[in-house]
């Protein structure tokens, strides 16, 4: 007979719908059409060795979905809360690369998703429609209300290499197409830059002949895809960015948020 412990649940949905907001790339089953989609989730540690891991891995107790490269298992509800960082996943507002809203999800449950490359565990989502794109963001904890942010993106291959020279960095290995994007403000006299050198990655700012780092891996890291989130801090935008370590196919998410002096990392992209 299967039973269910009250109590954690409860403290699932505590956490759930803790008052904290979560900003992260959504993720589509592939194989699945399905209206869900999923995030992947943080441990509860910052650091899990590969026993530990495997350990964890063996306590999802139901499959859920199986073909000849994936597999979808159920982790344990009144566990969930003991492994992983579910604050504020309740509910997500999804949104498209236009930053169009395109639909509201709800948190279904926890699983361990098996497949080729990495094997995440992630939370589940039920999605109003049909997400049929790469490349979409979620956000709990909100309004619905962006500000209203006006520049200009720019892919500007000559000022990504202008701004590698200042830094005293290699061009990556792919070269300069796709590895610097330029917001230009209304003032034109202020330029946001996310470049990617051989082995880092920078945020800079240059106003008039002032310029500034704002922003630097501290370790090897490249910027492989981005989302400027119209929401502020301090003046800057909000920067939700997917990055891939060179030569690897570690790949992670980040929230950037500007504190005023610098573009810092969010712990497990929560804005709190």
């Amino acid at each position: 007979m299967q039973t269910t412990n009250i109590d954690t649940l409860q403290t699932n949905k505590d956490l759930l719908n803790e008052n904290i907001q979560y900003i992260g790339f959504i993720d589509k089953f592939y194989f699945s059409k399905d209206n869900e989609a999923y995030v992947e989730l943080y441990f509860i540690k910052d650091q899990t060795n590969a026993d530990e891991y495997e350990r964890i891995v063996k306590l999802a107790d139901s499959l859920i979905y199986e073909d000849d490269e994936n597999s979808r298992h159920k982790f344990p509800d009144n566990l969930s809360q003991k492994y992983f960082d579910l604050r504020g996943l309740s509910k997500l507002k999804i949104y498209d690369r236009n930053n169009k809203l395109f639909c509201n999800a709800d948190f279904v449950r926890v699983e361990y998703l098996n497949q080729n490359i990495s094997s995440p565990f992630i939370a589940v989502f039920k999605t109003e429609k049909l997400i049929k794109e790469d490349g979409y963001y979620g956000i709990s904890s909100f309004s619905g209300m962006f500000e209203q942010l006006s520049y200009k993106v720019s892919k500007d291959t000559i000022m990504t290499q202008n701004i590698l020279t200042k830094l005293n960095e290699l061009r990556p290995y792919y070269g300069l197409e796709n590895n610097g994007t330029h917001l230009s403000f209304s003032d034109n006299d202020t330029i946001l830059s996310i470049i990617n050198s051989e082995n880092f990655a920078y945020v800079t700012l240059t106003i008039n002949k002032d310029f500034k780092v704002l922003y630097k891996s501290t370790d090897f890291e490249n910027i492989d895809e981005i989302r400027i989130i119209q929401l502020t801090k301090n003046g800057l935008p909000y920067i939700l960015t997917r990055n891939v370590k060179p030569d690897t196919d570690v790949m992670w998410d980040n929230l950037l948020i500007y504190d005023g002096t610098n573009y810092k990392a969010t712990n497990r992209q929560r804005n709190e």
